[in-house]
Formats: structure tokens, C-alpha cells, sequence
């Protein structure tokens, strides 16, 4: 059932490897910004 919010999509599906992708990216981008500001705030 592709209505499904549990419905596991193909693991070569573009657009799911590319979410992932993406997701994953920013993950890391807005970690490391979380570090470098609670470096600056709190450890300076």
C-alpha cells in the first residue's frame, strides 16, 4: 500500500536515496553548527 506512512520504498528508489542523502547532509551541517556554537559560548 503506497498510501502508507510505514510502507518501505525500494532501496534503489532516486528520490529515497537522494532524501537520504540530504537529509543526512544536513544532519551533519546543523551538528556541526550546534557544536561550533556551544564551542563559542561556552568554552571561550
Amino acid at each position: 500500500m503506497r498510501g502508507d506512512p510505514f510502507w518501505d520504498p525500494p532501496p534503489d528508489d532516486p528520490m529515497e536515496v537522494w532524501g537520504r542523502r540530504l537529509g543526512r547532509g544536513l544532519a551533519v551541517v546543523v551538528a556541526l553548527g550546534l557544536v561550533a556554537y556551544l564551542f563559542a559560548t561556552y568554552l571561550r
